[in-house]
């Protein structure tokens, strides 16, 4: 055998061991890199889901009168178009001292049809916030009353 069909042998060697290389690492680093999109939206959704729950709680929680403002209309104002790839969310809240707001949420990824880490196909967010009730004119009316009743005291003894 010549040399060079020696060098041509073991150039179509080289390159058939190639093709089966990137016919496997292409599509699984393809599979890594669209897995790490979905859980970057994944996690952008629930930092805003986070954030908006705890606005919606606050605003609850400084609201006078008892109506109860952290329902549907006000979440959906809220969210407005922030987030995506949702396919269902569902909100509650709770009122009393304590006000609690929790947003459930699902997403479904396309992910190539299949889902390998759960049976139902869906990413579940599940965010709770909590606000204490509190009324801030009342209690600076309250901080000013007790700091005259103070001053009122101190200039009474002298």
């Amino acid at each position: 055998m010549s040399v060079y069909k020696k060098r041509n042998r073991v150039q179509a060697e080289a390159d058939a061991y190639f093709t089966v290389e990137a016919a496997l690492i292409i599509p699984i680093v393809l599979c890594i890199f669209v897995m790490i999109i979905y859980l970057s939206f994944y996690l952008y959704d629930r930092c805003v889901m986070s954030q908006d729950c705890y606005v919606l709680s606050y605003r609850q929680s400084i609201e006078k009168g008892g109506a109860d403002r952290a329902g549907q209309p006000a979440a959906g104002e809220q969210f407005g178009q922030k987030l995506f790839m949702l396919s269902r969310m569902e909100t509650a809240s709770s009122s009393g001292t304590q006000i609690s707001v929790k947003i459930n949420a699902a997403m479904a990824p396309p992910l190539f049809g299949l889902d390998f880490f759960r049976e139902n196909r869906q990413w579940i967010l599940s965010v709770q916030e909590n606000a204490r009730k509190s009324d801030p004119p009342r209690d600076y009316r309250r901080i000013r009353r007790i700091m005259y009743l103070a001053s009122c005291a101190a200039n009474a003894e002298h």
